[in-house]
């Protein structure tokens, strides 16, 4: 049965300042009259073997009435840890999307501050098993509720967190399981097996690579440790270092298990619910149903990796927008070098992380850092040719795998920060006819971005209708993330509101620089975004709401900006 602690905390969540009146919607939240009785969520808790938990905010152990001082203790000590965050049902790796605007559960005010519930659901079934899921899905689905589906709290959009809501928490579910000749489902006689990994729910992707490593394969997937394998990075495309070898994270989908709305357990592949399959690779997250695995390609091991850092740090402003004019028109050219990696561009500062699998260069062993030069030669040219322009800091590292390469450069950012960004993706052809209008964008010091240089090669050569992923990933070299803004808890509404208009704008901006077709990163992109469906699925939408309501005719499952949040 329901345990006693579950039915306190739902007794005191009101006091907690959840509000009890809603926005109108034909979901059911809690404090409105349709809200299951506790009698009925206990007859649910015994058929899930007792696996709902109330879900308080990862603060909440800090303040009255819950307050725990070895608990508080420990939240204090991993706010910013990813891992740990992971592993809280309440947790978000941005706190902004357990609170919301007008939130009050802050880490390290006083005790006695109020503690509200904000925007983290109320109750969550923290599934073991398919069979959990299933029958959470049934009830949500029976009893009409708000519902969200949440693994690793990795949402820049506060897609898996909800007001009053229900949770179906996927992070229990782990499994690693390679296949040396995998067939899907329903596939025809004659198809040619092949390597691959299937991954539970609930892993990440650290734990993937390292699986991988041990089995002696790759898999591509995301560049960042805590990030779930098998939820909303691949239903939203998943971009990846990995992505200009071996194309995009829904490139590499074979097949997925999950739970759609209607209950049901389901397996999507080419042969077997084919245009789900579609609609699942790059059709977004929280909009279809709950996954609960995701079967990717093997590739065989790199030969080695090359990691290098380049920064160039300008004299002045004007010299700055003069370096990024240059380096914005050469990015074609490293590119074709087969170097990829991440950026950043803010002030007088450009950084420039190199990412170049199985490269020939072995700068460490022979003492020649020539070959290694060669792939930033356009920016260290510049910079040669401009000697009072700025000074640059160059390092190189040969690493023997792509996982030593990203044990040794990856790290989760940003964690326990409120965050707020815009994206789009920059086309070869807008770098190399714009590079001024781009530059131009970052000349205000307060704004900058975290580029994504992870597209172009092998992302380029795919069929853009073959999966749901926005068509202007075919033709982008990059990802930017604009405005990587963030502000700190004392911040008051106008402050944040602020910021988030204001990155709203930008975004625009670097839009309009685009010009038609521009798109955007589902997983990574501007919360307010005005041009949602345009930019992030383009032509592809039309498409995507029909098998929204042919998959989900109730809207059972819907969340900010995703397909079909708006009927």
């Amino acid at each position: 049965m329901l345990s006693t602690r579950v039915l306190h905390l739902l007794q005191i969540i009101p006091f907690l300042a959840v509000p009890a009146v809603y926005a109108q919607s034909n979901h059911c939240r809690y404090g409105e009259p349709c809200w299951p009785s506790d009698s009925i969520w206990q007859h649910f808790n015994a058929s899930i073997d007792g696996q709902l938990v109330s879900v308080i905010p990862p603060a909440a152990s800090c303040h009255t009435p819950r307050y725990d001082q070895a608990t508080c203790a420990t939240a204090t000590t991993n706010w910013d840890n990813s891992f740990w965050r992971a592993d809280q049902v309440g947790a978000y790796q941005t706190p902004f999307w357990e609170r919301g605007l007008d939130g009050t559960c802050f880490i390290g005010t006083p005790m006695d501050q109020p503690c509200d519930q904000g925007r983290v659901p109320v109750l969550a079934a923290a599934a073991n098993n398919a069979d959990h899921v299933q029958k959470s899905v049934q009830f949500a689905k029976e009893h009409r509720l708000s519902v969200v589906v949440k693994n690793t709290g990795h949402d820049y959009l506060g897609r898996s967190s909800g007001t009053g809501s229900f949770m179906i928490w996927t992070h229990k579910l782990r499994g690693i399981e390679f296949i040396n000749a995998f067939v899907p489902t329903d596939a025809p006689s004659d198809y040619s097996a092949q390597p691959a990994v299937t991954v539970q729910a609930g892993v990440q992707w650290v734990d993937v690579y390292t699986a991988a490593h041990e089995k002696g394969v790759v898999v591509v997937g995301g560049g960042a440790r805590s990030v779930g394998a098998a939820g909303g990075w691949a239903l939203g495309g998943g971009h990846s270092p990995l992505g200009p070898k071996y194309g995009m994270g829904v490139d590499n989908i074979l097949q997925f298990t999950l739970i759609t709305p209607d209950g049901k357990s389901r397996v999507a592949n080419e042969y077997s619910d084919k245009e789900l399959f579609w609609g699942l690779r790059g059709g977004g997250g929280s909009a279809w149903g709950v996954i609960l695995s995701v079967t990717y390609k093997t590739h065989p091991p790199l030969k080695n990796a090359l990691g290098g850092l380049f920064i160039f740090t300008a004299t002045t402003p004007d010299d700055a927008f003069a370096f990024n004019t240059a380096a914005f028109a050469a990015l074609p050219k490293i590119a074709d070098q087969g170097v990829n990696g991440y950026l950043s561009v803010r002030g007088n500062i450009f950084g420039l992380a190199v990412f170049q699998p199985d490269s020939g260069v072995d700068p460490e062993n022979t003492g020649d850092f020539t070959l290694a030069n060669s792939t930033v030669a356009p920016l260290l040219e510049y910079a040669t040719s401009h000697p009072n322009a700025g000074t640059v800091t160059l390092l190189w590292k040969k690493h023997a795998s792509f996982f030593d390469w990203f044990n040794f450069t990856i790290s989760d950012v940003s964690i326990g920060e409120n965050t707020w960004f815009g994206s789009r993706l920059i086309s070869r052809e807008t770098l190399t006819n714009s590079p001024e209008k781009l530059a131009d964008l970052f000349r205000v010091e307060r704004f900058g971005a975290f580029i994504n240089f992870v597209a172009g090669g092998a992302v380029s050569q795919v069929d853009p209708d073959s999966v749901a992923l926005h068509p202007a990933w075919r033709t982008a070299l990059l990802s930017a993330n604009v405005d990587f803004s963030q502000w700190p808890d004392s911040a008051n509404s106008t402050e944040i509101q602020w910021r988030q208009e204001q990155t709203t704008v930008m975004t625009q901006r670097l839009g309009d620089i685009i010009g038609p077709g521009a798109g955007s990163y589902f997983n990574e992109a501007d919360p307010n975004e005005p041009k949602w469906k345009e930019v992030f699925w383009g032509s592809h939408y039309d498409r995507l709401l029909s098998l929204k309501r042919s998959i989900d005719p109730d809207n059972l499952f819907t969340c900010n900006r995703c397909v079909g949040s708006d009927l």
